[in-house]
């Protein structure tokens, strides 16, 4: 569970990050599943957000690949 560091509300997690074709702006939507994945991937980007004041934080979904990296490295 994930606190809000502005305002100590429960965070809304797991939320997916899209770029729109053609656009200069990021969407935060519901997660989708893909079956491919290239085999240096660290993780997707997910996204937290705060339904008290709109606070955006953003993680990466799986830390164990980038530890993984960190100890290899």
């Amino acid at each position: 569970m994930r606190r809000c560091i502005r305002c100590d509300t429960e965070m809304l997690e797991g939320l997916d990050i899209k770029e729109p074709m053609h656009s200069s702006v990021l969407r935060v939507t519901r997660p989708e599943t893909s079956g491919i994945m290239p085999k240096n991937y660290f993780g997707d980007m997910k996204a937290a957000v705060c339904p008290g004041c709109g606070y955006i934080e953003t993680y990466l979904s799986r830390l164990d690949k980038i530890r993984q990296y960190k100890k290899d490295g």
